[in-house]
């Protein structure tokens, strides 16, 4: 089984840089919500995923699209507003690469038949994601990270909304806060009457995730920001996250 290692490795950085002449660059990013079917757990998934990995390995040293796999179990959600057991991340170098999905489904099907026996996923969705801010964690995290997603839509523009976020960034600098920032745009698989343009996905260590709520709550680190202004996000709904492959394999 492969190393749990932070979402920096998983997730593979991509600067954020806007100006005139250059506009932010996005990768693909998949997030499939399973449940396990009866009798079968973590450890009947973790199986599979051994198996997997070890056809990604061959996958990758023929030339083919390299993907990470990050999983998130749900620890505090809203039970009536989502039915899933855990999420599934899937992140590929750029979108070139969704090559790989019908290389994937004719070439380990076997694979797919073995996830299929563990659990059931009937929606998937891939998003347009961007890294404002990446995770500085050590990979010898072995407790899994914290993951906090909430929905969001903008109230200025779509520049105002990078702003804000690397206010949000520079303000978590000063407080010597160490937590990753993904936006994932909605797109393809979204359910049609879904009411928010993005998800802001923050990743951290459960130590760092504490110390900042504390400067959240109890310190003056963050008023003040425009982000408030700019964004209208939905309350966090937490996971706890694992790395299952990297792109450093």
């Amino acid at each position: 089984m492969k190393k749990l290692i932070t979402i920096s490795f998983l997730l593979f950085s991509i600067n954020f840089v806007h100006s005139d002449d250059h506009l932010p660059q996005f990768f693909p990013m998949e997030g499939v919500q399973c449940k396990y079917n009866k009798g079968k757990d973590l450890d009947d998934l973790l199986k599979v995923v051994s198996k997997w990995n070890d056809y990604m390995d061959q996958s990758v040293e023929a030339g083919n699209p390299n993907y990470s796999a990050y999983l998130l179990t749900p620890y505090m959600i809203s039970g009536d507003e989502f039915d899933f057991d855990f999420v599934w991340l899937g992140a590929w170098e750029n979108f070139a690469s969704l090559s790989g999905i019908t290389q994937y489904l004719s070439e380990a099907s076997d694979i797919q038949k073995a996830f299929d026996k563990v659990s059931t996923c009937e929606t998937r969705q891939l998003a347009p994601t961007l890294n404002v801010r990446t995770l500085n964690e050590s990979n010898e995290n072995t407790e899994g990270n914290i993951v906090q997603i909430r929905s969001c839509k903008n109230i200025g523009t779509p520049q105002e909304t990078l702003q804000a976020y690397a206010e949000l960034s520079s303000r978590l600098d000063a407080a010597e806060a160490d937590i990753g920032i993904w936006l994932l745009v909605k797109g393809a698989g979204s359910p049609s009457n879904s009411d928010y343009d993005f998800l802001q996905m923050n990743v951290s260590t459960s130590s760092a995730w504490g110390n900042t709520l504390e400067k959240v709550w109890n310190g003056n680190a963050f008023q003040g920001m425009e982000l408030a202004d700019k964004v209208d996000c939905g309350p966090s709904r937490i996971y706890v996250g694992r790395a299952l492959r990297s792109n450093n394999n």
